[in-house]
């Protein structure tokens, strides 16, 4: 699975982006969700999710009672029309700074 990584403070907002293409030119649907089995933030976050053109964005803000160091995890899982159907998914790890 890839990865990407980043970092923000307790009460910021964090927009991890996404952009996905199907080389077969097959429809896509796109859903963000918290990979919570794998976090060291013991919690959860609520994601806003909205789509700009033909990328799905999500945005959260990181827990107030978050501490630096603990990790947030967050997948996009996107599945496209095709026969039979296939899902890539995408991992973000935030890592909550002080």
């Amino acid at each position: 699975m890839p990865q990407a990584a980043g970092s923000a403070p307790p009460s910021r907002t964090s927009p991890p982006g996404s952009i996905a293409r199907d080389p077969d030119g097959d429809r896509l649907t796109s859903i963000w969700w918290q990979y919570g089995d794998a976090d060291t933030y013991p919690g959860n976050v609520a994601l806003t999710e909205t789509s700009q053109a033909r990328h799905r964005i999500a945005k959260f803000r990181v827990p107030q009672d978050a501490v630096p160091g603990q990790t947030i995890h967050l997948i996009l899982q996107t599945t496209d029309n095709g026969s039979p159907a296939l899902t890539s998914y995408q991992r973000v790890v935030l890592t909550v700074k002080g």
